[in-house]
């Protein structure tokens, strides 16, 4: 059955989990654009706004990293739809409250680890749905479309954000992302988001019996935790998986959330101009997703293209970070990110491939937990220490570049049990 001849309702449902993740993402990143204004409030040096500052950075990935591993089998057990609608109130409500007790260091410190709670099950329930939604066939482009809402959200963060910082104050910010949440996605979501394609009210037969044939088939329900895990767990597959995701996030948050104050106070960038110093990389990550995902599923080699892509991503940010003009080193960081979108517009379809479909929620949960726990919290954390030490931010993004060179050694050796 050709997919142009069956409709495209499912294709709805990606586009509404890109909004999703945009405005949960701007709740994310807001602490790495205010940062330059918290530590000027707070009198801090170099130094400490490496210590503190690497602190608020990190402590959002202990909180998400626990509910990715608590919370998603309890998402899974009360459905994907129901769950993320919770999740968004919960990290709306955090994110206000940063507003309020931002003055107060470690209040505000508890703010974060909540705000990372309360989005911990967004993407284990994203990748339920789109398992339960789209053939194996079209799975990295169906992936690539919400994922591609870090990039949007990277983009146009400093266009939106920085002005408002600027003219009212990053509270501000924090309380008008907020708002934004529980008035826009959580409509989407009541409208848009089903649970599977045969809930939803206006699709069709054909579309659905063409999405039904495309699926791996249901794997018997086991009682008690452990037998429900135990068949992903005992896979050499889900574990090198893992461990590429975890050195994903040392390298990939490492840079993302120190890039705003690294071209501040590292490279000299003015405040105003940092939205193009940081949206000029990130557009090419859009097109850089819109192309690993179409060759994921045109080839059906994804581990193999999200390793050779990882290894030279890692070449191009090493040579980004040695540039000496301002230009080049965007340039060059813009390569990186086209580059490293081989991994992101890959790694959801390879997981699902890997976990059985009435677990990948659960999967999903402790796999984003663990590699958001371990290399979330430690790429932000390791430069935020080395500059710490040195009182050098250029010293603070090389010295995760390595990371990237791991993460595409092992995804080629996961290719050789994979061949997906």
């Amino acid at each position: 059955m050709n997919s142009s001849d069956v409709g495209s309702v499912r294709w709805r449902l990606p586009v509404v989990l890109l909004l999703s993740v945009v405005i949960a993402y701007f709740d994310r990143l807001n602490i790495s654009l205010a940062l330059p204004y918290i530590a000027r409030e707070y009198a801090w040096t170099a130094e400490e706004t490496g210590k503190y500052g690497g602190l608020l950075l990190s402590i959002f990935f202990v909180g998400y990293g626990l509910a990715n591993m608590m919370l998603s089998p309890l998402g899974e057990k009360y459905g994907p739809r129901r769950s993320l609608i919770v999740a968004v109130v919960m990290f709306s409500i955090f994110t206000a409250a940063g507003a309020a007790v931002g003055r107060f260091f470690i209040a505000f410190a508890i703010t974060r680890f909540l705000l990372g709670l309360g989005e911990g099950i967004h993407f284990p329930m994203n990748s339920k749905l789109t398992k339960n939604w789209f053939p194996v066939n079209e799975r990295s482009r169906a992936n690539g479309t919400w994922v591609s809402g870090i990039l949007f959200a990277t983009i146009f963060a400093p266009i939106l954000l920085v002005p408002i910082i600027e003219r009212f104050g990053w509270p501000t910010m924090f309380v008008a992302l907020a708002v934004m949440g529980m008035t826009v996605t959580i409509p989407l979501l009541l409208l848009f988001c089903y649970d599977t394609p045969r809930e939803h009210p206006s699709i069709s037969q054909p579309e659905i019996q063409y999405i039904d044939t495309g699926l791996e088939p249901e794997e018997p329900e086991e009682s008690g935790f452990w037998n429900q895990v135990k068949p992903f767990l005992s896979k050499k597959t889900f574990w090198l998986a893992m461990l590429g995701g975890t050195f994903n996030n040392i390298a990939s948050f490492g840079l993302i959330m120190w890039f705003p104050t690294y071209f501040v106070e590292g490279r000299g960038v003015q405040f105003a101009d940092l939205k193009f110093a940081l949206s000029i990389p990130y557009v090419a990550g859009v097109v850089g997703i819109a192309v690993m995902s179409w060759l994921g599923d045109k080839t059906r080699r994804r581990a193999v293209l999200a390793g050779i892509g990882y290894i030279i991503t890692g070449v191009f940010a090493f040579l980004a970070a040695k540039a000496s003009a301002i230009e080049m080193t965007v340039a060059l960081f813009a390569a990186a990110i086209f580059f490293q979108m081989s991994f992101t517009s890959q790694e959801f379809a390879i997981l699902q491939r890997i976990l059985p479909r009435n677990r990948v929620g659960t999967g999903t949960g402790l796999y984003n937990g663990v590699t958001m726990l371990v290399g979330g919290g430690l790429g932000p954390s390791i430069v935020g220490g080395v500059v710490a030490v040195t009182g050098d931010y250029t010293a603070g993004i090389l010295a995760i570049l390595g990371v990237a060179f791991l993460a595409g050694i092992d995804l080629l050796i996961l290719s050789r049990f994979l061949k997906y």
